[in-house]
């Protein structure tokens, strides 16, 4: 117990006159608390703020930084907008889309993604009911070098944020099933 003790006590010692050390203790400490967004700064950042998948209900999307203020002075109450409806996000906006169900999950209806620039690197698919893995395969193949996956809702809009903070060329095909 006392080896480890003075093991610690030498390593905290030997790495407090490191700058690097106390930057990091810093940004640490300033959490203080649990929960802590670690990309908020990073979506919100320049002059273009990036997309935000926020929350989803049975009628809609709730999306983030749609709405550029016009007046820099203006006091809004939340950038927050609710899209009723399936979505397609990309880095840098957001856009209805029209289908019914998973059953219209197909290339044709996701050609707005082999449209957009930059090229997208990964689609995730968000829905809560099975989709046709031959649909999948086919979306695939007929875009190289794209990562196509499908996973549950919130899980592919937490992975859209991640990448998207991260400065991924990145797209989330968002859909409600209106059985739900």
């Amino acid at each position: 117990m006392s080896i480890s003790c003075r093991v610690g006590v030498r390593l905290r010692s030997a790495m407090s006159g490191c700058r690097c050390f106390r930057a990091q203790q810093r940004c640490f400490s300033e959490w203080g608390q649990r929960g802590y967004d670690i990309t908020s700064d990073l979506l919100s950042f320049g002059d273009r703020p990036k997309t935000v998948l926020q929350a989803y209900a049975p009628t809609g999307f709730d999306v983030l930084n749609l709405v550029k203020r016009v007046d820099p002075n203006e006091q809004a109450e939340s950038g927050t907008l609710h899209m009723h409806g399936s979505i397609i996000a990309f880095p840098f906006g957001s856009f209805l889309w029209n289908i019914t169900g998973p059953k219209d999950v197909t290339l044709e209806s996701l050609a707005p993604i082999m449209l957009h620039r930059p090229k997208i690197e990964y689609l995730f698919i968000g829905c809560n009911e099975s989709i046709d893995r031959k649909e999948i395969d086919r979306i695939q193949a007929a875009m190289p070098g794209l990562v196509v996956e499908k996973m549950m809702i919130s899980n592919a809009m937490g992975t859209f944020n991640i990448l998207n903070a991260e400065d991924r060329q990145v797209c989330a095909a968002l859909v409600l099933d209106p059985n739900d």
